[in-house]
């Protein structure tokens, strides 16, 4: 079976449109689409239902992506170690990580880890959604979180993620501090989108688990977003610390309700189980883990 054949399919699935797969692969759309048309002719079934918008996979097709993706995973992995004993790490690692945490706290590392693997290509998604990564065909990705409900995947916990309750000092002069949870129902807060429950705000005190309804001027999926809300004097803000670290080394925000802890989360990578991960895999999980507890040691998540 050809295994360039199987590439443009599975990539004419994650595009979702034919010309941008062909353009993705650096070959024409006629050259594509005769691709999938032999390939379906060998397997004697239909891979791909095309429409004026794009193409999308039957459900035979769907089974195939799912084969295909792990197929040239393994050609690419045989070939790397192969590449690896000869010239060092190479080839193509695709990863995705929430966008918020990879513009403050993921740029520094990923730079770093380039310059010391120049041969290595970084495919990165990032995206505050939750992404599939294992039907997205990724090597690996980085989630924030305080419970994992995805076991089909292995999970590495890299750091704790603390999250403060902060404000700036202009905000807490014109509105006053809060003193009790029930304080923060007369403050704006910004709320979390991705969260379910947005408006309800979880707190711990001596271990125990309590919560409060808050009120919100701004709703966003975007954690950059809330913390400016907050340096602007317009709200208080519920953040992990690695957003905020040098604004409350500053004092341009200052903790609130400091007898009052925030859940905690952590910085976890996951990746689909293989019977082999391959080493550049590995050798990235190995760096990131190391540096995010360099990270942890300086207070900075």
């Amino acid at each position: 079976m050809d295994l360039l054949a199987i590439k443009t399919f599975c990539r004419a699935v994650e595009e979702g449109n034919l010309t941008a797969a062909a353009k993705s692969l650096h070959i024409t759309k006629s050259v594509a689409s005769r691709r999938i048309q032999l390939l379906e002719e060998e397997l004697s079934t239909k891979l791909l239902v095309r429409t004026t918008r794009g193409v999308s996979a039957t459900d035979a097709g769907a089974l195939f992506y799912e084969r295909g993706i792990t197929i040239l995973a393994d050609v690419e992995d045989a070939k790397q170690s192969v590449s690896d004993a000869g010239t060092g790490l190479s080839g193509t690692i695709r990863l995705t990580a929430p966008r918020s945490f990879a513009d403050i706290n993921l740029k520094d590392p990923l730079m770093e880890f380039k310059k010391a693997y120049p041969k290595l290509i970084l495919e990165m998604n990032l995206t505050d959604e939750r992404v599939d990564i294992v039907g997205g065909g990724y090597d690996l990705g980085i989630r924030i979180t305080s419970k994992l409900d995805d076991t089909s995947l292995i999970a590495k916990k890299i750091a704790p993620i603390r999250s403060h309750l902060v404000a700036s000092p202009a905000y807490l002069e014109q509105r006053g501090t809060p003193q009790t949870l029930e304080d923060l129902k007369d403050h704006d807060c910004p709320l979390y989108s991705n969260m379910p429950a947005a408006h309800q705000w979880r707190f711990e005190k001596d271990g125990k688990p309590h919560s409060i309804r808050v009120n919100g001027i701004l709703m966003t999926n975007s954690g950059i977003l809330q913390r400016e809300s907050a340096l602007c004097g317009l709200t208080l803000c519920s953040l992990p610390r690695f957003f905020i670290h040098e604004d409350m080394q500053s004092g341009s925000l200052v903790e609130v309700l400091e007898g009052w802890s925030l859940p905690l989360s952590h910085l976890y990578i996951l990746y689909p189980e293989k019977r082999l991960l391959p080493l550049k895999v590995r050798v990235l999980i190995d760096f990131l883990a190391n540096w995010y507890s360099q990270q942890e040691k300086r207070c900075c998540l």
